[in-house]
């Protein structure tokens, strides 16, 4: 991958003020039928917080939708979980959209509302001679293949030196590598930064987070709210009711942070201070744009790289603006859209 690729770190905060003149009164389509039923696959993990808020004080209802949720451990479980039929709505990333993109799969990113450099961490047990990245080649290391975790570790890696092929790569989910890098049964797991501080807590000090300096110059992970093709074509106005509850919750985390986190704590079986302390890792806010979709290239990229997937006959930027759905956002804060 070129230099041309890098990835250069911004600041995103859209703040109260970019929230005061948002549409969010509820649409008139919702307002004269009844409460259409949707179900939404959901992971795990602070970083989730605007669904989660979302579903807390049930803002679909806001916007005509009553919704039930399907939890999961990953964003690639619940994306699958909504290719498969089971929900019409998933939260997942960047990284499994880009990977399912490449391999032909129908499904559309609607809105985005957190993205992050820090929030995802390299955790490793000291007691196998692990103090830095560089020191994890030959060594036994877990994440769950084909996720954003998976692209993370790649990432990491690669600042120092190292590539997949120099390590073990161990395919867990989140919390079964957090029980194994502190039994002992793995040396190390890249996944979120709540997990890492929780193998910390449960290894009895034998395991730290490896130093990511110079992280955000070649990973940004973006979450994502995702739909089926087949949904937005037949039903757009379903997409709109979500996308506006999703700006609901991020106004009501805006206005009310104490309030919000303490809810996002109490879905994740967290602590109020780890939960603050790791939403201070990530930038929330609905939104569409460029970086967005550059950074679905990148994920594809990596994904035929790594031999999870077949190069697209498609050229792959054009390939990956189709897979991101503007409407909806458009109709309720089209300033939060900036993708041509």
């Amino acid at each position: 991958m070129t230099s041309s690729n890098s990835l250069d770190r911004r600041q995103f905060g859209l703040g109260l003020a970019g929230l005061a003149g948002l549409a969010l009164s509820t649409p008139s389509w919702a307002q004269q039928a009844g409460a259409e039923k949707v179900v939404v696959a959901e992971s795990q993990g602070f970083s989730w917080a605007i669904p989660y808020l979302t579903t807390s004080k049930n803002y679909w209802k806001n916007h005509g939708l009553e919704a039930t949720t399907l939890q999961f451990t990953s964003g690639r479980l619940a994306f699958d979980a909504a290719i498969a039929g089971k929900a019409q709505f998933a939260t997942s990333t960047d990284s499994v959209v880009g990977l399912a993109g490449a391999n032909g799969v129908p499904a559309v990113i609607v809105a985005e509302f957190t993205r992050l450099s820090s929030g995802m961490v390299v955790a490793a047990r000291t007691d196998r001679g692990i103090q830095t990245g560089a020191q994890l080649k030959g060594k036994r290391v877990a994440t769950t293949i084909g996720t954003s975790g998976h692209y993370f570790l790649s990432r990491f890696l690669s600042l120092h030196g190292l590539t997949l092929k120099d390590i073990t790569l161990v395919n867990l989910r989140g919390p079964d590598a957090v029980t194994a890098v502190a039994k002992g049964d793995i040396d190390a797991f890249a996944w979120g930064w709540d997990a890492g501080q929780k193998a910390i807590a449960d290894s009895g000090g034998k395991v730290k987070v490896l130093d990511d300096t110079g992280l955000e110059k070649v990973f940004l992970s973006h979450y994502v709210l995702t739909a089926n093709e087949s949904l937005v074509q037949s039903k757009p106005q379903l997409v709109e009711a979500a996308v506006r509850s999703l700006l609901d919750a991020e106004k009501f985390y805006r206005a009310q942070t104490a309030d919000a986190i303490a809810l996002v704590a109490e879905r994740t079986k967290a602590t109020v201070e780890t939960t603050k302390a790791g939403l201070n890792t990530v930038s929330v806010g609905v939104r569409l744009d460029s970086r967005l979709l550059d950074d679905l290239v990148l994920n594809a990229q990596w994904a035929v790289e790594a031999g999870l997937a077949t190069q697209p006959k498609e050229d792959l930027r054009p390939l990956y603006r189709k897979l991101i759905y503007t409407d909806a956002l458009k109709a309720a804060a089209p300033d939060r859209v900036t993708l041509s």
